[in-house]
């Protein structure tokens, strides 16, 4: 049996913290939530998809992961998503630990970093 741990608050110096998500539902309606988050350190984290499904509802995919950082510096998320959790952990961690990088990049600016450290890390993508 498998086991997802969802959070949606952190601890920080100043005391609890949450990353928020606003998503646009096919009826226009803006939904502004605690984002669910599996964190990997103190500001590292991975999160299902979470898309709009159909008029009025959301969807919550397991299938697919986003890396993600969070904290007293802000919130930032990739602009896609990635076809399992450990993928999306490794990109999280390369990604972080790049020093070209910075998590305010623009989504194309991501794209880019992650084409490129796919074709290095023999890592297939099609994005």
């Amino acid at each position: 049996m498998s086991l997802i741990k969802l959070d949606a608050h952190y601890l920080n110096e100043t005391g609890v913290g949450a990353v928020g998500l606003t998503i646009t539902l096919a009826n226009g309606t803006t939904v502004i939530f605690p984002a669910p988050f599996v964190p990997l350190t103190a500001s590292l984290a991975v999160m299902p998809w979470i898309r709009p499904d159909d008029a009025t509802g959301l969807r919550i995919d397991f299938a697919f992961w986003a890396p993600m950082t969070y904290g007293d510096a802000g919130a930032a998320r990739f602009p896609l998503s990635l076809p399992t959790q450990e993928l999306a952990v490794r990109v999280t961690r390369a990604f972080d630990a790049d020093p070209a990088t910075a998590w305010s990049d623009s989504p194309d600016q991501m794209v880019a970093w992650l084409r490129s450290w796919a074709a290095s890390n023999d890592v297939p993508l099609t994005v």
